[in-house]
């Protein structure tokens, strides 16, 4: 997924015929991510507690949620819509095949787990063995998953691991959605366009500076600032920042949710 222009990343586009290069196709991440995005839907609904319509949402998808709120717009599945139409407009200007390939999206979800390995295992490190009592949610979880798991539970009982589940499928799409495809972009325009740097600053001041914002959101609200948990909340921005410019949206919205979902099965 390069943050070039569409049409040099268009160029050719009719001989591209290795898994490679279709995994990065915009419709082909949406189909391959729109099943976990319905599952997100129809979980959050299913999973709520009593007395409550469906979970907390994903705290990317509250800000989505509000950039709509300014136009009078409402509604709990604009963000999910926004999504979709992100996705099929980047294809509009492609203009890739429409063809559904079933068979490239178990070598997605295969690829996004051994993404997701790597950075779960480092999380772990850093932080010590979950056998120990340290909490490794903390540096190798989606913060805002975790705190908002931590509203479902009662007398500080185990995280449900089904609504874990939801909520990492939540924060895969709505955080990278938000931190690599639209702040990427916004960075890129911001550098490439109005400052006019080279290039290649404008493509790495990019995906660095999208780090960056990933970092600091993770201590938006009550969430104490801790210098070495930004530092690794920004390489792992870093990271999904380089798996999405080299292969698309759809591989590391599923990577980050097979990271969060790792690390809530390590607290259950």
């Amino acid at each position: 997924m390069s943050i070039r222009s569409p049409k040099s990343a268009n160029r050719n586009r009719h001989s591209v015929t290795s898994y490679w290069e279709r995994t990065q196709w915009p419709l082909q991440s949406l189909y391959f991510l729109l099943p976990l995005l319905i599952a997100y839907e129809i979980g959050a609904v299913w999973l709520a507690n009593d007395g409550s319509d469906r979970l907390p949402a994903i705290y990317a998808e509250r800000l989505l949620g509000r950039f709509f709120e300014l136009f009078g717009i409402g509604g709990v599945f604009l963000p999910g819509v926004l999504a979709l139409v992100v996705l099929l407009c980047m294809h509009a200007v492609r203009k890739d095949p429409w063809r559904p390939e079933p068979k490239l999206y178990a070598g997605m979800a295969l690829e996004s787990l051994l993404w997701a390995l790597p950075l779960f295992v480092l999380g772990t490190l850093v932080s010590g063995s979950p056998r120990e009592g340290s909490d490794v949610a903390v540096w190798s979880g989606d913060a805002w998953v975790l705190a908002a798991l931590a509203q479902q539970t009662i007398d500080h009982l185990p995280i449900p691991f089904a609504q874990g589940v939801v909520f990492s499928i939540g924060a895969g799409i709505y955080e990278e959605l938000m931190f690599r495809v639209i702040a990427i972009a916004l960075v890129h325009v911001f550098l490439d366009d109005l400052l006019a740097l080279p290039e290649h600053l404008g493509h790495w001041g990019a995906i660095v500076g999208s780090a960056l914002l990933f970092a600091a959101y993770h201590f938006v609200g009550t969430e104490q600032f801790d210098p070495a948990r930004f530092v690794f909340y920004a390489l792992a921005g870093l990271y999904f920042a380089i798996i999405y410019v080299g292969r698309g949206f759809g591989i590391v919205a599923a990577t980050h949710a097979l990271y969060d979902v790792l690390a809530v099965w390590s607290q259950s």
